[in-house]
């Protein structure tokens, strides 16, 4: 099974309400340049009105959209960007434990190249504490470009804390303003991220 990282409707609302306010916005201009002050007023209002509540929303489904949490077996993808959990291996160190997580990455693309570039992986534990993945020149990164549709086995590398009861693989990626406004999406405001049970 896989996760997905948003929805096609949660990322074209934002593109839809922003389309709408530009053109209250461009109408209420019309408005005003032709003395029609008070009808030119009242489509600004309306587009302030449509921004704040497009906002509350998007807060109040965001804090309420409970956090996709994956089992074993499961995949997630960040668009077209997917990762699978295969195994996990532990490697005990002093005060430390190291952690080597057998994964798959996949495109999950039928026409164009895709890549993990800009991405960083994490572990993440019921404290909220991350931490960061150990570079692993021996490995293949994870960041490669894939062809559609193309599968790679690779493991990752963690070190975390002893008392560290549960871990959670997530993906942090570069967002962009609309990610932002997606409902529900990974990105968005107030959103808790997507994780992948590793412990």
């Amino acid at each position: 099974m896989v996760i997905h990282s948003d929805s096609f409707v949660g990322v074209m609302l934002p593109f839809v309400v922003a389309l709408a306010v530009v053109v209250l916005v461009l109408t209420s201009v019309w408005m005003l340049a032709f003395g029609k002050f008070r009808r030119g007023a009242k489509a600004l209002r309306a587009s302030a009105g449509l921004v704040a509540v497009y906002v509350v929303v998007l807060m109040a489904v965001s804090l309420l959209t409970p956090q996709k949490i994956g089992s074993a077996g499961q995949a997630y993808c960040m668009d077209i960007w997917c990762i699978g959990i295969e195994k996990v291996s532990p490697i005990p160190a002093r005060n430390q434990i190291a952690y080597k997580v057998d994964v798959r990455i996949f495109s999950d693309a039928d026409t164009v190249k895709t890549s993990g570039k800009g991405f960083s992986l994490f572990l993440v534990d019921e404290r909220g504490r991350r931490f960061p993945m150990v570079k692993d020149p021996s490995v293949i990164p994870f960041a490669l470009s894939l062809d559609p549709g193309q599968s790679v086995n690779t493991s990752l590398t963690f070190v975390t804390r002893p008392d560290a009861r549960e871990l959670f693989l997530t993906v942090d990626s570069p967002i962009f303003w609309g990610a932002r406004l997606c409902f529900a999406c990974d990105g968005s405001l107030l959103h808790k991220p997507t994780l992948l049970r590793v412990l």
